[in-house]
């Protein structure tokens, strides 16, 4: 479109600056509600702002309050012909159900306010893929789990001859016990762990990193075998005899610089933190080639411990110890819904110390359809 000058030259139109102001406006209370009002992290935060982004790439920027269903069933199909890096050159079905569902939360939410009216929110409806595309979406991949001998393997096979050696010892042994995050286990310090009461303070205020900055009292999970929590103790112990303080690292970083120059010591820790979690999560991989056993990553080990203890005939009482010491905020997350009420942390933590695991005689454990069927919904997820 133009203009007819006084001099009758054309004259473009300037881009009309407001729509990108009103949809940055939006955006930005939107993602103040969703931290605001309803409490989620930065990180899940940002996953919105990279649907938003999307739906913005495809709309060319165009003002939200022209959302309509021919818009909504566009985006649909861009989603699965629009140009990726991504492995088979398009959006994996998973990642398409997720830019949707927030995508959709989104302009919900942008259908209540004031000067967004017009939204009609069947036409958001049409923000979603087929059933049987959504199913294969949710279902999930399989994930990669050890078994408990391939973990016991890996950490029998590491014989100290070092303080190296026995760190990714104590690492590997607390990921199996504990079944703790490796952020949290790379981030933990001396402070966070009280030995008398065998029980991790996972406190965020201290700069563990935990998800959703969740603070999570913890204690070691009885698997029938002493030594890993063995080795953890005697490199706690170590630190101790060498003076470590409070805020010292429970797992320090590789020592480096050591002769004037950026390079590794092989026998060595530092007094340092690690810089991420990056550091702990390559112990794994060089312990598993150690051993000759197939790389699991850190999280498979929380897999590991899930599954094992689902296998323990376990009251009410102790499968929502078991779901608090893991982090979670109800056993619905761990083992389904049962409403066992309220429980402080500490009260968990002292039940699940005096869990026992008995021997089955080589009988199968009875498992429930619905423990199992929640028992597989929480390895897709965790």
């Amino acid at each position: 479109m133009t203009k007819i000058s006084e001099k009758n030259e054309p004259e473009k139109l300037t881009e009309d600056t407001s729509i990108p102001y009103r949809n940055e406006q939006a955006k930005r209370r939107f993602f103040e509600h969703l931290s605001g009002g309803e409490g989620f992290a930065g990180e899940s935060v940002s996953t919105f702002a990279e649907a938003v982004g999307q739906w913005q790439q495809f709309s060319k920027n165009d003002d939200f309050v022209n959302f309509d269903r021919s818009k909504a069933t566009e985006f649909v199909a861009w989603q699965k012909t629009r140009p990726t890096k991504a492995k088979g050159g398009k959006l994996a079905l998973q990642t398409q159900y997720n830019y949707l569902r927030r995508i959709k939360r989104f302009f919900m939410w942008l259908a209540e306010q004031k000067d967004y009216k017009k939204i009609k929110k069947d036409d958001i409806d049409y923000l979603r893929l087929p059933r049987k595309e959504a199913r294969m979406a949710t279902a999930g991949t399989t994930r990669v789990m050890p078994t408990f001998e391939e973990v016991k393997r890996i950490i029998m096979s590491i014989h100290p001859k070092n303080e190296i050696d026995e760190r990714d010892r104590a690492i590997l042994s607390l990921a199996l016990i504990t079944g703790m995050r490796i952020s949290a286990i790379a981030t933990l310090k001396m402070k966070n762990f009280n030995r008398a009461d065998k029980l991790f303070d996972q406190n965020p205020g201290d700069g563990v990193l935990t998800k959703n900055s969740k603070k999570i009292l913890t204690t070691f999970f009885p698997i029938g075998w002493d030594e890993p929590e063995r080795f953890f103790l005697d490199w706690y112990d170590h630190l101790v005899s060498k003076g470590a303080k409070p805020d010292s690292p429970i797992f320090p970083s590789t020592l480096k610089g050591f002769s004037g120059k950026n390079d590794y010591s092989k026998t060595l820790v530092s007094d340092e933190s690690w810089a991420s979690s990056s550091g702990a999560r390559k112990i794994f991989e060089k312990r598993c080639k150690a051993a000759g056993v197939t790389y699991f990553n850190p999280h498979s080990f929380r897999h590991l411990i899930v599954n094992y203890m689902s296998k323990a005939r376990l009251t009410e009482e102790e499968k929502k110890a078991i779901s608090m010491n893991l982090g979670h905020e109800n056993v619905g997350t761990t083992f389904g819904s049962y409403g066992y009420g309220n429980m402080t942390p500490i009260d968990a933590v002292h039940i699940v110390q005096k869990l026992t695991m008995t021997p089955t005689n080589g009988q199968s454990v009875i498992i429930t359809p619905e423990e199992k069927a929640a028992l597989e919904k929480l390895l897709k997820r965790l």
